[in-house]
């Protein structure tokens, strides 16, 4: 019963997070998408919490002590191997975010003033905050914002070289608008929380649409600012021509995705007018009370699906507050 407990804790994040994922189509605006997407990711939190509360309740029960070894044995293993695992996946989050700091300080050269003229005029203009522009000498596609705290955009030389000033101010107002929406941090938590519970398939779902869906919400604010969505279809294009001859490996960075995703992006850019993708799905002028209050409403009902989950197995063993409240009855 014991194990069942963990287990079954598990089950429920399963099922609640793959329904949450089967309605996110219905959320019509990118920004209450993030925010499902990252409850979806972080969902698994709450069992994790279930198992270690259990443990640290059961820890010298009579109830826990009597019960055949198989149980014992998984009643420890399941929630120590979860935490075990949760705390590998920050230590790795950690170490790639140490890894990028220091591949962009290796790496990176400030910009010529002009083009950091440039990307402060598109950062006015998208909303976010002024980003530090740094180049690297390298022969691919490369354009990369990141930064929690200083935002920095790093960009190849091979871009500044195949790209015309139409086509390098979409590519850069797209990066500003990772900036202005701060997908770096949503997407290294998201990161962070996938390798945490990397035996949930739901972590994988939420993650890759995390992913993908940045990049779409990033072109629409970025064509809102130019007016030009065909500049960026061109960027794009010149991105992913070389692959078609090489390795995947050779794109470095193209802003982001590989294959049919950038393919799939060129087409949702050529189809729709600046006006239409301009209007629509914007991140900042969508209320964000709707999407918040969903989440909280979400998150209230796992909670509760999961305490009652808790009482019904416990009570048999007479442990937990079933239990307590019967022999107060």
């Amino acid at each position: 019963m014991h194990a069942l407990l963990a287990l079954s804790a598990v089950l429920l994040v399963i099922i609640g997070t793959a329904v949450a994922l089967r309605l996110l189509p219905r959320l019509a605006d990118w920004e209450g998408r993030r925010h499902a997407q990252l409850l979806v990711l972080a969902a698994p939190v709450l069992s994790l919490a279930v198992a270690l509360g259990a443990l640290s309740h059961f820890a010298g029960h009579v109830c826990f002590l009597g019960v055949p070894p198989w149980d014992y044995t998984l009643g420890l293993a399941l929630p120590l191997g979860m935490a075990a695992v949760a705390l590998g996946g920050l230590a790795l989050g950690v170490v790639r975010f140490g890894v990028m700091a220091r591949i962009f300080a290796a790496k990176g050269v400030p910009a010529h003033s002009e083009l950091q003229a440039l990307a402060d005029t598109l950062a006015a203009q998208v909303g976010a905050r002024r980003a530090r522009m740094l180049l690297c000498p390298l022969d691919r596609p490369l354009a990369l914002a990141s930064g929690l705290w200083r935002p920095t955009i790093l960009l190849s030389t091979w871009t500044l070289d195949h790209l015309d000033r139409r086509e390098l101010e979409a590519v850069l107002a797209h990066e500003l608008a990772h900036i202005a929406r701060r997908d770096y941090l949503a997407v290294w938590l998201g990161t962070v929380l996938r390798d945490a519970f990397c035996y949930l398939p739901t972590s994988w779902v939420a993650y890759r649409q995390l992913q993908r869906e940045k990049e779409l919400a990033c072109d629409d604010l970025a064509v809102r600012v130019t007016r030009r969505p065909l500049a960026l279809a061109s960027a794009l294009t010149k991105v992913w021509q070389p692959t078609l001859s090489r390795s995947p490996a050779y794109l470095a960075q193209p802003f982001d995705g590989v294959g049919a995703s950038i393919e799939g992006r060129i087409e949702r850019l050529l189809a729709r007018p600046a006006a239409s993708i301009g209007a629509s799905l914007s991140p900042r002028d969508r209320p964000r009370f709707r999407s918040i209050a969903v989440a909280g409403s979400a998150l209230a009902t796992l909670v509760a699906l999961q305490g009652a989950n808790a009482a019904l197995l416990l009570a048999p063993m007479g442990c937990g507050p079933a239990s307590a409240l019967a022999r107060l009855v």
